[in-house]
This record gives structure tokens, C-alpha cells and sequence, in this order.
């Protein structure tokens, strides 16, 4: 927790960035775009399935040519001093140990399946000695001060090292707590042994996440380079150049050791935070691949895109709502209040106004990673009432807790990376609020300024007291990211700063069973107890859709943060 009047002084510090908006304002339809931060792990369905041709199947893969792509906003280029969105942007420059496998089957990623990057292997006997066997064709780079030497053990464990080091600020360190750099051996040249604090079954998920697996050379260890101004890799593309507000334009790297991929010789990600502008883009040729987020849009830009590609997935978010609960003196310490706040939702008017019916409500894993998430629909009835539309309820909630005048300030921090479907639900939702004589007002904030704020925002949990953020969930590949990262006490992505210890032991247990079908019961125990202290009521999750150029060819759809190699390292472009 931060020092006292913290939050008062955050909250002065940034009003010149806010712009503030009263309202219960309930949402017109708008023109959607790229989504929300982290918007999860997809399970694919593919609606209307591209022919063969245009996806390139039974097609000779022709090199050449500029893969244009987009992102929301400039990111920083150092994956350990961030979180979330912002780590795809090393990812082409960089390689993992594993890497997820993807297809021309966009449900593959669901999966989650392993396939070999830096890696070979990775076996345990006990899941506490792991043994990772790495390739030999591997380099990085060729540029001072790596010159493209080989990628070896040593470098594996520089980049855990430095993962691991406090110095570091990595605001990921706390999930690999399971790691001791010192505990990292390097028998020869090709063998990285990992012998770990406490049996973690779910390791090789580690050692293929992009959220802390992107392989740095030694060198970074040594300060002769700056990893947050150059990318120096392994991946399939090397980073040529960054300009703020305008794009990274990327170039293929000829001593990749996947070839002969990438097929792309170049590939620019313009910065286009504007929904309507991405929609134009695209229209005009100028994206090859565009997302949409708001169902009511899609026949308009199926109509002004007739040649396109498109798949529907589902990407089945918690779109939670967190509180500030490092303050003692916060009114949603008390869990009247904040069963009363999910009472106030009513969540089928939510699917209908945002995703024209194409809901789903889940605790907080999302429903795309099948077993491992549990719906609302699935809690037992005691604690499945929580979820329920009940204002009469929740108002009796509030008047108990003495918060009959509750004040609050609900903040959109996507608003400045043009979210259309994040506004409308923040709108729909505010009245909601409103409507039980909660007083309400909502404020669109900065993400990079206010949400990121170089770890100090409110992802990392600072925000004052009388906040209601509503969030996202970050696009990890394993139940326990999401449940360690925002819930533990020892994790520094905690964004509500929660310190439950009973919830701590449920987390650290299910860490340590190599049974899966254990596992999955722990997991699924560790969200029937969030359903019953409601920390993070949910909203509404849904669909999303994604639309591909028709010059594109073999799109092997990934929703990870690796997507670079996963999938546009593979796309190659016709005509």
C-alpha cells in the first residue's frame, strides 16, 4: 500500500489529463475497432470460414511485400518493464523457449498447445527439477554488441536473471515466483536446468508466455545496450525503426531460424488509436487485418469490405469491475457494497445494449479457456444470486453498509484508445448505477498516462479510494496468470491491492498440483470464493471479429502476445 494521502496526491497530479463526464448516459450504438487492453485468451469459431484459396492452402507461399498491421498507442519496447498489449511489440524481434501452436484453424490457439521456438524440450520428474533442452541454429541479431552469437543457455538464464532482479521494476516478477536465478544452472551450451522453490506443474505455460519469456542476449546484463531505446532478438523480424505516434516498422530478419518464414520482407504497425479511422484504414487497403468489437457495426463493414475474410471468435472476457481495496477506509472494503454494485447490473440489458445479445457471463478465468473458467450460470444458487439483476436488493445492500448517498467516480481507462464497445458499456452500466441513487460520474482517463503511468497507474492498483475501475483482463495462456497476477498479495499486478490470505493459500496450492483434474477443481474453487467476496464483479464478455485483407494468405489467427511469430511471421500476401 502506498504511503497516506497517496491517493489524493495521484488524483491532483493527473485531473490536467482527464476529462470528466457526469452522466447516466445510456450508450448509442458507435462504430467499433480494436478492443480494450488485454482483452483475453479467444476460443475461435469460425463464422462464414474463407475459402481455401483465399487463405492459401493449397498455394505456394510467395515472399515479398509490406504487412501492414496496427496497435492502439505508442508502447515501450523493454517487455520486462511492462505488462500486457505492450509485450507484442518485442515479440517480433524476440523468441520464447515454447511458442503456442496456431493453424489455419483459428480454433487451434484455444488450446494452448507447445510447439518448439527456443526450445526443444522442457521434462521434469517431480515438477520442481525441470531440464530444458534448447536448439543450436538459434542467433540473435547482428548488431553491437551481440553480433549475432548464438543463442545459448547463458542467455536463458541472463533473461531470468534480470526478470528476477528487483532492480529490474519488473511489475511481472512475482508470477515466476517459483524462481531462484541462483537455482538456474547452465550445464552446457544447449541445456538450461531450472530447479524451482516449490513444484509448479504448470511450468512450460512460463517458459512460453510472452509475458515473461521473450529470451534477452547476456549482454543485457552488462549495460553495453539499452533494452528500452533497441530490440536486439531472435525472432523473425528485426525492429528497424520506431516513430512516436506514427508506427514500428519491422524488416525480416535474414538469419532467422525458422525459415523460411517470415514470408513478409517488411511489416509496419501503425499507431492508430481511432476506431473510425482503423475502419478506414482498412476500408482503403491500407490494414491488412482490422478487429471489431461491436456486433452492430460488422454488416456495414462486411458491406464495405466484400472481398474480406472474416472469423468470429469469442473472446469471453470477465470485463470486471475492481475496487480500491489497499485503503482500509474504502467503503468497498465492506462486501454488502459490493454485492450491491453487481446486483445494480443487469447483465442481459448490458449483452443486448453492447454485444446485440452475444453475452456471456463468467467469474473471472474467461470462458475461452473452457474448464478451467466458470460461468456465472454454474455457481451454485446462493452464490449465482449475486449476479442477478436485483436493484430493490441492492439498494436494501446499501442502506445496510450506510452507503444509502454512495459517491463514486467510474473510470474508463481505454478511453483514449477509442473502445467504442468499453464506452458504451461504461455508459450502460453508470446508469445502472444511478438508477439505485448511487451517484455517479464517469471519467475517461489516458491509458498510457493513467493506467500504465510506468507502473505507478491504476493496473498496478493506484487509484483513490472512491474509484470503480471498469478493467480488462490481460491475454495470458493459463488460469493461474490470471488468478495469481490480479488477486495474490505477493504479485506487483495486483491492481486492487487485495491481501486475502485465505485466497493466497488457495492460489498457492493449486500451483503445486501436477494433477490436472486436481488442479482444474482448485481452480474452479478459487472463483466459486471470488463469486462469494465478489472483489471483481464481472459484466459481460463476448465476441469480437476478426477481418483479413483478401491478398492475405495462411492466417494462422493467435490471440497471444506472441502473435508476431505466431501468426503474422507465417501470413504471406498475394497479388
Amino acid at each position: 500500500m502506498a504511503e497516506p494521502g497517496f491517493w489524493t496526491a495521484v488524483q491532483r497530479r493527473r485531473l490536467n489529463r482527464r476529462q470528466t463526464l457526469a452522466g447516466a448516459a445510456w450508450g448509442a450504438a458507435a462504430l467499433a475497432g480494436a478492443g480494450t487492453l488485454a482483452c483475453g485468451n479467444a476460443k475461435k469459431v469460425s463464422q462464414g470460414a474463407p475459402s481455401a484459396t483465399n487463405r492459401g492452402a493449397s498455394e505456394t507461399p510467395k515472399p515479398g511485400g509490406n504487412l501492414s498491421i496496427f496497435v492502439q498507442t505508442n508502447y515501450p519496447l523493454d517487455p520486462q518493464k511492462v505488462s500486457a498489449l505492450a509485450q507484442q511489440i518485442p515479440g517480433g524481434a524476440m523468441s520464447r523457449i515454447f511458442k503456442y501452436k496456431t493453424s489455419l484453424d483459428p480454433a487451434t490457439i484455444t488450446n494452448h498447445d507447445f510447439e518448439p521456438d527456443l526450445g526443444l524440450s522442457a521434462e521434469s520428474p517431480d515438477a520442481i527439477t525441470w531440464t530444458v533442452k534448447l536448439r543450436a541454429d538459434a542467433k540473435f541479431q547482428n548488431t553491437p554488441p551481440v553480433n549475432g552469437h548464438a543463442v545459448e543457455a547463458e542467455d536463458i538464464k541472463a533473461t531470468f536473471t534480470r526478470a528476477l532482479d528487483p532492480a529490474t521494476s519488473n511489475p511481472n516478477r512475482a508470477a515466476l515466483s517459483m524462481m531462484d536465478s541462483a537455482q538456474i544452472q547452465t550445464p552446457d551450451k544447449s541445456t538450461v536446468v531450472f530447479k524451482l522453490t516449490y513444484p509448479y506443474a504448470p511450468f512450460r505455460s512460463i517458459l512460453a508466455s510472452p509475458s515473461y519469456s521473450w529470451i534477452f542476449p547476456r549482454e543485457v546484463l552488462g549495460g553495453s545496450w539499452d533494452p528500452t531505446k533497441q530490440v536486439i532478438g531472435s525472432g523473425p523480424f528485426i525492429l528497424d525503426s520506431v516513430q512516436p505516434d506514427v508506427a514500428f516498422s519491422y524488416k525480416r530478419n535474414p538469419g532467422y531460424f525458422g525459415a523460411p518464414l517470415p514470408y513478409a520482407d517488411t511489416m509496419r504497425v501503425a499507431i492508430t488509436p481511432d476506431a473510425t479511422q482503423q475502419l478506414a484504414q482498412f476500408a482503403a487497403g491500407n490494414l491488412d487485418e482490422i478487429e471489431v468489437r461491436d456486433p452492430f457495426s460488422v454488416p456495414t463493414v462486411k458491406l464495405n469490405n466484400p472481398k474480406a475474410n472474416m472469423y468470429k471468435v469469442l473472446a469471453g472476457n470477465a470485463a470486471p469491475l475492481y475496487f480500491q481495496l489497499g485503503d482500509p477506509s474504502s467503503v468497498f472494503q465492506d462486501v454488502r457494497v459490493r454485492r450491491a454494485i453487481s446486483m445494480a447490473i443487469d447483465r442481459d440489458v448490458v449483452a443486448k445494449a453492447v454485444y446485440n445479445g452475444d453475452g456471456l457471463n463468467v467469474v473471472f478465468v474467461p470462458g475461452s479457456m473452457g474448464k478451467w473458467s466458470l460461468k456465472t450460470q454454474d455457481l451454485p444458487a446462493d452464490l449465482q444470486q449475486y449476479y442477478k439483476y436485483n436493484p430493490a436488493e441492492a439498494k436494501k445492500l446499501l442502506d445496510a453498509a450506510g452507503q444509502s448517498n454512495l459517491q463514486i467516480r467510474f473510470a474508463n481507462p481505454f478511453f483514449s484508445l477509442g473502445s467504442p464497445d468499453t464506452a458504451k458499456a461504461v455508459e450502460v452500466i453508470n446508469g445502472m448505477f444511478t438508477a439505485i441513487g448511487i451517484k455517479s460520474t464517469i471519467v475517461n482517463l489516458n491509458y498510457n498516462q493513467d493506467f500504465v503511468d510506468a507502473g505507478k497507474g491504476m493496473r498496478q492498483g493506484y487509484f483513490d479510494k472512491d474509484y470503480i475501475v471498469f478493467g480488462n483482463t490481460s491475454p495470458y495462456t493459463d488460469a493461474d496468470d490470471w488468478l495469481f497476477s490480479y488477486f495474490h498479495s505477493k504479485s506487483l499486478s495486483n491492481g486492487e491491492h487485495l491481501n486475502d490470505k485465505t485466497l493466497d493459500a488457495m492460489i498457492d496450492k493449486q500451483r503445486t498440483l501436477v494433477n490436472e483434474d486436481e488442479r482444474v477443481k482448485a481452480v474452479q474453487e478459487i472463483q466459486r470464493y471470488l463469486a462469494d467476496k465478489l472483489y471483481v464483479p464481472s459484466t459481460v464478455g463476448s465476441y469480437r471479429y476478426e477481418f483479413t485483407q483478401p491478398r492475405v494468405r495462411n492466417y494462422n489467427f493467435s490471440d497471444s502476445l506472441g502473435k508476431q511469430t505466431e501468426m503474422y511471421a507465417k501470413i504471406w500476401l498475394a497479388g
